[in-house]
């Protein structure tokens, strides 16, 4: 949605509606609300009203991703894990701004400083929202500090989401060419070094390399955090590597006879 269809003005209004949401504060009258509306004959009722000035389209998703966080909010407190449920939220915010820049620089043909894209990179990877979900799966292990950390930026986290974009920017460099889109780390850092490409995604590809450094120090003792979720993010970053190398076998490369 925002790097190809929506428009500069509508993604605006949209971010603008996450930035504005709130999570129920008052869980109690989260299920008055909803079992008033049910009542009613209107089940949907209770969800937030999206914002004018963008298509249905976005309008349905902005519903769903609401009515999603809501839900995931409610478990969480039913669990009593009161707070999380604010991580979430400031994970979806913090994913929603970055692609946001990224449309902004898109509009104005803008080609970022490197260490310019690759604070925003850190947003708009998208791992820091995964990764708060993958943490919501962990049962009765998972408190409230454990989102905290994982909001403070910590260092395996920042290598994790370096490593992650960097390398989806590297792969998929060729593709994201043949149409609209904005430079990515590879185009800034041409542009601000006056390099060749292969001398571009040779440098990025030891930023890759030293962040791997950074991941694989943070795994050894003493732990900066309890080991399960060290491990988890280095396991996520594993596991996302095999599921792309077996869509692009999968969808995109010719299946051998």
């Amino acid at each position: 949605m925002y790097d190809a269809y929506g428009t500069g003005e509508e993604l605006e209004l949209f971010t603008y509606a996450l930035e504005k949401y709130s999570f129920h504060k008052n869980i109690k009258d989260f299920y008055i609300f909803r079992w008033q509306a049910y009542n009613m004959g209107c089940p949907n009722r209770w969800l937030p009203e999206a914002p004018k000035g963008i298509p249905d389209s976005m309008k349905h998703l902005y519903r769903v991703t609401i009515d999603f966080y809501d839900k995931l909010e409610e478990e969480l407190e039913m669990q009593g894990k009161s707070g999380c449920g604010s991580h979430f939220k400031k994970s979806l915010k913090s994913t929603a701004n970055g692609y946001m820049q990224e449309a902004k620089w898109l509009r104005k043909d803008y080609t970022a400083k490197f260490d310019e894209y690759k604070e925003n990179a850190i947003l708009s990877s998208a791992y820091y929202t995964m990764m708060a979900m993958t943490f919501a799966g962990m049962g009765d292990f998972t408190k409230l500090d454990a989102f905290e950390w994982l909001s403070s930026h910590p260092k395996i986290r920042v290598a994790y989401d370096i490593i992650c974009r960097f390398t989806n920017d590297i792969s998929s460099y060729k593709f994201e060419h043949k149409r609209e889109h904005v430079a990515t780390c590879i185009d800034c850092y041409m542009k601000q070094f006056c390099v060749s490409k292969e001398r571009a995604v040779q440098v990025i590809t030891n930023i890759v390399s030293n962040a791997w450094k950074d991941l694989n120090q943070e795994l050894m003792r003493p732990h900066s955090f309890r080991l399960p979720f060290l491990i988890r993010i280095l396991t996520f970053r594993v596991s996302s590597m095999f599921f792309i190398e077996h869509i692009v076998c999968l969808l995109i490369e010719n299946i051998p006879n």
